[in-house]
């Protein structure tokens, strides 16, 4: 029985974030929280008759991030993040300018490393990695089973994402892709902006990465 996943897509950088179904139980995750997804995503929740379990935070870049505050409070789910997302999630905000609003800090109610599990229902378990480069706490979930990978701001169609933010890195980069290189070609990939694409259509992962 396949996972149902809504794409919510919010703020001026257009950024996905997922709602991720099970049917048999309905359980779902939120990944992620862009701009303004908060009452779509309770209203979609609502028609699928699913409780929203966990909000999952793949980064602390805040366009990722807005909605954490309101999303947690509009369904009580607790807020996972790798434990680096602690202070920018504390102390949200752009590295690079000022913003033109205000973001609500939060703090996680449960912190992710990599090896981890994410449960939806009793069927499903999401494998945590902690892939840095474009950014230091950057985490990604993915299902064997469901061959879905949501992979935040690591994989793009055609690209990664960007490194000319403070923090990145281009060394963890190729040791992050490093670990997708073995993943099944098939595994659709769920980015943080964009469309889907698989790993398999993405030939520069293996070209970049390192082991």
């Amino acid at each position: 029985m396949a996972l149902e996943i809504q794409t919510f897509v919010g703020g001026s950088l257009e950024t996905n974030g997922y709602l991720v179904g099970d049917r048999q139980s309905g359980d779902a995750l939120m990944i992620d929280a862009p701009q303004g997804v908060t009452a779509g995503v309770v209203q979609a929740a609502n028609a699928g008759g699913w409780r929203i379990t966990e909000i999952v935070i793949t980064h602390a870049h805040w366009d990722h991030i807005i909605d954490a505050a309101a999303l947690r409070e509009a369904t009580g789910a607790p807020l996972l993040a790798h434990p680096l997302a602690v202070d920018r999630l504390a102390r949200p905000g752009s590295a690079i300018f000022e913003l033109p609003f205000t973001i609500t800090p939060v703090t996680p109610d449960r912190l992710l490393n990599e090896g981890d599990e994410v449960a939806l229902g009793d069927l499903w378990f999401f494998q945590v990695l902690h892939l840095p480069g474009h950014d230091p706490a950057h985490i990604a979930l993915f299902s064997d089973r469901e061959r879905a990978f949501f992979g935040g701001d690591v994989v793009f169609p055609g690209g990664h994402g960007t490194l000319e933010v403070p923090g990145a890195d281009p060394a963890a980069m190729g040791r992050s892709l490093g670990k997708l290189v073995d993943l099944p070609s098939d595994t659709v990939v769920y980015p943080g902006h964009g469309a889907t694409t698989t790993l398999g259509a993405e030939p520069w992962i293996s070209q970049m990465a390192t082991r």
